[in-house]
C-alpha cells in the first residue's frame, strides 16, 4: 500500500514538473517576442538623437539575462525530471547568472556599501562553489580512467 501511495505522489510530482515546464516555455517564448519588439520599437520608432541610450541598453541586458535565467531554470527542471536528482552545478550556474544580472543593472550611486559588499560575497561564494564542484567532477572522472 505504501508503494502505491509513493508511486502516486511521484506521478503527481512529475506531472507538476511537466506543467511547470510548459508554462515556463510559454513565458520564455513570449518574453523573447517582447524583447524583439522592444528592440524594434526602440530602433524604428524612437525619435531620440541616439539609437540606443545607456538606459535602453541596460534594459535590453536585464531582459536578455532574465530570459537566460528562465532557460537555465528550464534546464534545472528538465534535469530533475530525467535523473530525479538536483544538479547542483546547474543551480549554481542559475544563481551566478541571476547575481550577474543584478550586478549589471544595479545603480552604484543608489546602492549602499553593504549591498555592494554583500553582492561581492555572494559572487565569491558562488564561483568558489562552482569551482569546487567542477574540481570534484574532474577528480571523479580522472579516477575512472
Amino acid at each position: 500500500m505504501n508503494g502505491k501511495i509513493l508511486k502516486g505522489i511521484t506521478n503527481i510530482e512529475t506531472a507538476v514538473y511537466f506543467v511547470l515546464m510548459i508554462i515556463l516555455t510559454f513565458v520564455i517564448i513570449f518574453s523573447l517576442f517582447e524583447l524583439a519588439l522592444m528592440i524594434i520599437e526602440k530602433l524604428l520608432y524612437d525619435n531620440t538623437p541616439y539609437i540606443l541610450e545607456a538606459k535602453g541598453i541596460l534594459q535590453f541586458f536585464e531582459f536578455f539575462l532574465l530570459i537566460l535565467i528562465g532557460l537555465e531554470l528550464m534546464e534545472t527542471i528538465k534535469s530533475f525530471i530525467e535523473t530525479k536528482k538536483i544538479q547542483v552545478e546547474i543551480v549554481l550556474i542559475l544563481a551566478i547568472i541571476a547575481i550577474s544580472r543584478k550586478i549589471i543593472v544595479i545603480d552604484p550611486a543608489t546602492a549602499s556599501e553593504f549591498e555592494l559588499m554583500g553582492i561581492g560575497l555572494v559572487v565569491i561564494g558562488l564561483t568558489a562553489g562552482y569551482y569546487f564542484i567542477k574540481k570534484a567532477d574532474s577528480l571523479k572522472y580522472a579516477k575512472k580512467s
